[in-house]
Parts: C-alpha cells; sequence; structure tokens
C-alpha cells in the first residue's frame, strides 16, 4: 500500500484530470490560436506527480520518513493546475477591462507589463533554486558574487525566450523546465559517477544513455523541493500573455520589436558567457573534484569556466619550428643515452627477430584496492593479479578520469597524449578529428602489424566507430560479434571478451595488434547479479549500507576477472607465438572517493584525490624479454615503475625493443623529472606529488617543454 503523502498525490493527479475534463467546451472553443491550450499547461504538474507515484511506488523515494517535501510538490502541482485552467479567465478578464481609448489601452499594456515583470523574476529565482537545490547542500554558502552571476545568467535566459516567444509566458515556462532538468541530470550524474555535468557531455548523451541502465533512479527530498520550486515557477509563467495589437501594423510592429529586444538580450547574455568567470569572479573548477567546484561556485558558473577551458591553451611564445628543434634534442638525448648504456641494442634485436604480437587489454574499472589499506579490512586485492608471476613490468597507473570517461584513458594510452595538456573537462574522441593525432595502432600498421580493437558494446559508444578509424585500426570487433556469449554483471563477460581476443590471434597471420576494451566491471554496484560465493562481505566504517553493498559487489566482478585474467594468460603462454601483454585499468569505480573519505577523514584534499584517481598496470610476455635483467631476478619479479596511461605505450614498446616515435622518446626522457602526470597533479623525481609540476624548480622546465611538444603533436594536428 503506498504511503499517505503518494496517496495525495494520487489525488492531487485525479483532481487536475477531473478538472482539465470539466473544464467548459465552449470556453475551450473560444481559446485563441494565439495561446497554447490550457490543457498543455498542465503537463508539467501531471508529469511532476507521475514521477512522484512512479518513485513512491517502486521504492525510490529515499526520504519517505520526511514527508514536507512531498507534500509542497503536491501542494505547488495543484497551485500550478490551478494557475492552468484559471490563466484564460485571467487573461480574459484583464481584456475585458473597460475602456476602448487609448489611456484604457495603456493602462491594459502596463498591467500585463507588470505581470510579465513579476513573473520573471519570480521564474527566475525559482528556476534557479530548481537547478541547485537537488544536487547542491552547499547552496546556501555559495558566495554571493557567484550566486548573483548564476541568476543573472538564468534571468538572460529567460528573458531571451520570452521575447523569442513573442513575450509569451510559454517560453519562459521552457526555460524553466530545462533548468529543472537540468538540475535533476546532475543530481544523478554526481550521484552514478562523483562527477559533475562537464560541456563535452552534451556531445556523449548516447553513450550516457547506453550504460545508464543498471543505476537505480532514486531520488530524495531535494529533489522533490527543487521539483516544487518549477512547477510555482511555471504556474507564474502561465499568466504571461502578449497584447491583441489592434491593427496589422501593429501586429508587425510587435513581431519586431521583439526580435530585437530578444536579440538585444541574447547580446548581453553571450557577453555573460564569454566572460571570464575564473579572471572576474575567481571561479575554479578542480577537475579531480569536479563536484566540490560545482557546489562552491554554482552550476552555470562552473559549467561556463569548464567550456571556456576547452579549447587547448597555446604555450607562451609557441612557435613550430622551436617546438619541432625542441622534440629533436629530446630524441637525440633519448638515443644518446640508449647508445652508451647499451640497454636498447639486444631488446631491438630480438623485437626483429620475434615481431611479438601486441596485445592490450584495459579493463572497465579494474583497479586494486588494497593499496587502500586493505581497506581497512585486510583485503588483498585480486589473487591473481596482485600475485601475477612473471610480469616484467607493474605499478600504479596515476589516471585522469574517476568513476567514468573511460575514453579518456584509452584516449590517452592510444595516441600518448596527456590530458593534462588537453584539460580534465574535454573528451577528446567526441571533440576532434583524430586522423593525424598520434595513434599507436597507426605506427604499429606502419611496421606490418594487423590491428584490431575489441569492444563488447555499442560501436557508438564515445563515437569508438569513427574514432578507430581515424586511429587507423583494420577492424573493430562490437558487441554484435558477441551473441550469445557468457555474461557477468548484466554484462558480456570480460572472460567472452578475453576469448575473442585468443581468436583473433589464433586466426590471424604475422605479428598483430589487438586493444581489448572490457565492459563486464561497469557500474552500478547495486544491481545484486554476481556471484554471491566472489563476494566477500567486507564492511567499512563510515559507509551507508548500500555503499557497503556497492562495495562488495565492485569486489566481485574484480574477482570475477581476476579468474578470468589467470585463465586467459595461462592460453597465452601455450600459444606457439610470441605474445606481449599489457593489461591495465581505466579508472576506479565511482564508489571510491566515499570509501576513501571514509578511509581517510583527515587527509589532504589531494592525497585523496590521487587515492580515487589510483589504477594498475602490469606488462607480461610468453617469452623472456631481452631487456629484462636476468641476473637479478628482474624478470621473476618484475620492475615497479609507476606510471600514467599516457606514457604507458612508450614504455611497453621501448621494454619490447620496437621502434619509437620521437614523441614517444621525448615522453621517455621526460620521465626522469615526471614519471607519472594526469589532470590531478604531476609525480616528481623523488616520489612526491604536486597539484602543479610547473611550482616545481626541477619539474617545471620538463612539464613545459613536454606541454610544448604536445601542443605541436597533437594540437595542431586536430586544430
Amino acid at each position: 500500500m503506498l504511503e499517505p503523502i503518494p496517496q495525495i498525490a494520487a489525488l492531487a493527479l485525479s483532481a487536475l484530470v477531473a478538472a482539465a475534463v470539466l473544464v467548459p467546451r465552449r470556453r475551450l472553443a473560444r481559446a485563441r490560436p494565439a495561446h497554447l491550450p490550457d490543457l498543455l499547461w498542465l503537463l508539467p504538474a501531471v508529469s511532476a506527480l507521475s514521477a512522484v507515484l512512479a518513485w513512491c511506488g517502486g521504492g525510490l523515494y529515499e526520504s519517505a520518513s520526511d514527508p514536507l517535501a512531498l507534500a509542497l510538490l503536491c501542494l505547488a502541482a495543484l497551485l500550478e493546475g490551478a494557475c492552468a485552467l484559471l490563466r484564460r479567465q485571467a487573461l480574459d478578464a484583464l481584456d475585458a477591462l473597460p475602456g476602448a481609448d487609448r489611456p484604457a489601452r495603456t493602462r491594459r499594456e502596463a498591467i500585463r507589463a507588470g505581470i510579465a515583470l513579476v513573473a520573471l523574476l519570480g521564474s527566475c529565482a525559482l528556476a534557479w533554486l530548481s537547478l541547485e537545490l537537488p544536487w547542491n547542500p552547499d547552496l546556501l554558502q555559495i558566495d554571493p558574487s557567484f550566486s548573483t552571476f548564476e541568476v543573472l545568467l538564468v534571468l538572460g535566459a529567460l528573458a531571451f525566450l520570452y521575447f523569442s516567444c513573442q513575450r509569451r509566458g510559454a517560453g519562459m515556462a521552457v526555460g524553466v523546465v530545462a533548468l529543472s532538468l537540468v538540475g535533476l541530470a546532475q543530481f544523478f550524474v554526481t550521484r552514478f559517477k562523483s562527477a559533475s555535468i562537464m560541456p563535452a557531455d552534451l556531445l556523449a548523451l548516447g553513450t550516457a544513455a547506453e550504460v545508464s541502465g543498471g543505476y537505480a533512479f532514486s531520488v530524495d527530498s531535494s529533489v522533490v523541493l527543487g521539483l516544487a520550486c518549477a512547477l510555482v515557477a511555471v504556474g507564474l509563467c502561465a499568466f504571461v500573455a502578449p497584447s491583441r495589437p489592434s491593427t496589422p501594423d501593429g501586429a508587425f510592429g510587435n513581431v519586431m520589436g521583439n526580435a530585437l529586444a530578444a536579440l538585444a538580450v541574447a547580446s548581453l547574455l553571450w557577453s555573460g558567457v564569454t566572460a571570464d568567470p575564473g579572471k572576474t569572479l575567481g571561479v575554479e573548477v578542480d577537475y579531480w573534484d569536479s563536484v566540490g567546484s560545482y557546489r562552491e561556485h554554482g552550476f552555470l558558473p562552473s559549467f561556463v569556466k569548464v567550456a571556456q577551458d576547452l579549447s587547448i591553451d597555446r604555450p607562451e611564445g609557441y612557435s613550430d619550428a622551436e617546438a619541432a628543434e625542441l622534440e629533436a634534442r629530446y630524441a637525440a638525448a633519448y638515443d644518446e643515452d640508449a647508445e652508451k648504456g647499451g640497454r636498447r641494442e639486444a631488446a631491438t634485436r630480438q623485437f626483429n627477430e620475434e615481431r611479438p604480437s601486441i596485445v592490450c587489454v584495459m579493463d572497465e574499472s579494474f583497479a586494486d584496492l588494497s593499496f587502500l589499506d586493505g581497506l581497512g579490512v585486510g583485503y588483498e586485492g585480486p589473487e591473481f593479479y596482485a600475485s601475477w608471476p612473471g610480469a616484467a613490468l607493474r605499478g600504479d597507473l596515476a589516471v585522469s578520469v574517476q568513476g567514468g570517461g573511460t575514453c579518456n584513458t584509452e584516449f590517452e594510452f592510444l595516441t600518448g597524449v596527456s590530458l593534462a595538456f588537453v584539460g580534465g573537462g574535454s573528451y577528446p574522441y567526441t571533440l576532434y578529428d583524430l586522423s593525424d593525432a598520434p595513434s599507436l595502432p597507426r605506427q604499429l600498421a606502419s611496421l606490418g602489424y594487423k590491428t584490431t580493437a575489441i569492444h563488447p558494446g555499442k560501436a557508438t559508444n564515445w563515437n569508438r566507430a569513427s574514432v578507430y578509424e581515424e586511429l587507423g585500426f583494420d577492424e573493430f570487433i562490437d558487441v554484435e560479434d558477441f551473441a550469445g556469449a557468457r555474461q557477468v554483471h548484466g554484462t558480456i563477460a570480460d572472460g567472452a571478451a578475453f576469448d575473442r581476443t585468443l581468436e583473433v590471434l589464433e586466426e590471424g597471420e604475422g605479428p598483430q595488434f589487438v586493444f581489448c576494451l572490457t565492459i563486464q566491471n561497469h557500474g552500478s554496484y547495486l544491481q545484486a547479479n554476481v556471484d554471491e560465493a566472489l563476494r566477500p562481505g567486507y564492511s567499512v566504517e563510515g559507509l551507508t549500507s548500500n555503499q557497503v553493498f556497492a562495495l562488495n559487489e565492485y569486489l566481485a566482478c574484480v574477482s570475477s576477472t581476476d579468474r578470468d585474467l589467470e585463465r586467459f594468460v595461462g592460453q597465452l603462454a601455450e600459444l606457439d607465438e610470441p605474445v606481449v601483454l599489457v593489461f591495465f585499468g581505466d579508472h576506479q569505480p565511482n564508489i571510491t572517493p566515499r570509501l576513501v573519505d571514509a578511509l581517510y577523514p583527515g587527509a589532504d584534499r589531494l592525497e585523496n584525490a590521487l587515492r580515487a584517481h589510483q589504477s594498475t598496470y602490469a606488462v607480461w610476455a610468453n617469452y623472456p624479454l631481452a631487456s629484462a635483467a636476468e641476473d637479478d631476478g628482474a624478470q621473476a619479479a618484475g620492475v615497479w615503475d609507476d606510471a600514467s596511461p599516457a606514457y604507458l605505450a612508450a614504455m611497453v614498446l621501448d621494454a619490447i625493443g620496437a621502434p619509437l616515435a620521437d614523441f614517444q622518446k621525448v615522453q621517455l626522457v621526460a620521465r626522469d623529472e615526471l614519471p607519472a602526470i594526469s589532470t590531478v597533479g604531476a609525480l616528481l623525481a623523488d616520489g612526491g606529488w604536486v597539484a602543479d609540476a610547473t611550482a616545481s624548480p626541477r619539474a617545471a622546465g620538463a612539464y613545459e617543454d613536454l606541454a610544448t611538444i604536445t601542443y605541436l603533436e597533437f594540437a595542431r594536428a586536430v586544430e
């Protein structure tokens, strides 16, 4: 049985529908075509009440013990419905005011203008609340300068819609509903990804919809209050209507006047959007804590700042010729060092003789969370991966994304371009044509390798079908090739992706490069669809029951991957052809920011951000690598070397003796001062992390040189 408040919502919905049905037909028949039908104005209230019934009936309303928000929403819906049903009578009453002379018409126009002004200001304030309330618990702590800027942007947007729709309230209502939906979307994105909506997300809505099926769209009282504010705002808009000109010339004049007014408002709005809020207001967005930044500055100021950061900054004093000369110096330094030490000679000879196939597995959300002090419960990590006998190279991987944004780690690995030099709010897969960008598959294809990409998801996700072609892959195997494949956690199992990779190796001739991107461990982790035997049953103090459940489901997914990985490595070991396997995770699951805060409550903000942005990698070969120092047991124990995805391909090619591009040689030399780099910060040679590498006297030069050469290799290629 439904709770009392949902019953009230059901009654309110019934009352609205009944009232709409009982509206006298003759009044509807007299409705002027210039106005939207009255019933259309009922849609926001009906939709909101229907959503409440669905949330409560489906057990998705988390604040059932706090009925006040639901009661307020019902009242707001009834108020908006009453406005929708009475608006025509009120407007007709205004038209019926006595007097046909000019003073009487002027008085009626003044009343209309007053109503429009009150509705505009009131709906602006309420729309701002509907945007911020659902997701921002720090709304009242926003600096007045930020909130004023945001309110002015909302006011400008509603005013533009008001004039664009010829001074009709319907335009303002559309703006209010749109802002309310943005607030609702931000609520879900912060909950699912522990991140905020970025401008680049608008180019990947299809991908977002594709991967959202496993999430529970539950809400709390803040969402309901935001919807209530939106409904009241729409009710105000319902009473706004344009004047009725008495002559055709007057109608034409109104159209032109409104168009000019809309153009003027648009110009002012554009000035506000293009003004740098960083310089004028001090808005700064930390991409490794975008939720905190958005809460501190408000949604729109933060969103505008990120949008302005999408362009790649041109290094000060940059020139193509000087950048090319700088790159040549770095490459020469690498060659000289390799020649002096003789360390590349044996590896190069071995590569030319063996021509090994290279398999790269980027495993969705795979991370060894044992580095978080064993989660405080003695967790030792995935059993096989943690010990991995024979791994030649392994370490922590400093990634630029958390809880989502798989394509960005993928981009960094396949191009060697760090997001630190592109922008944390960017998704290059959706923004750029990568046909001329640095490309690992294109590089290996030039060496005679056949290149294949495998991803058991839709080819359209993150625009991969186009991107893989631009990067030079010969073939792309997507979910269509996995019909009937084994599933784990509601998606194609990692083991099935590994099996398909093995088939590609066995069916092909000559050396191959296979890039396999899995999908099994994608969130959400509240689906209860993982083998119970793999669920460890840990409980971490400071987490809610849902968070504890999600943690254990995630660890069960990782355990399943670990079993399949062990089997896959065993199969590769038995192949009669040389194979190098590179295995790494794209990012941690979306639950780890809360886990990190619970385990390290007093830690520095940067330290916890780094913990939440740490993945892991390992490199293994089914033959002894000449680059490994057999005399000190390195081949058996493996070399630990922390890195970041943009460096990883260069490190692997260097280890197996493959030819290197000059850009890769630059990266390997730069690693002497900057062993790892991401949007969160930079790892220095002494093992310390800094948020800004330019603040380190020793690392600043390497960072600036790498930024300059990256601009030459990437930004100039895609601009």
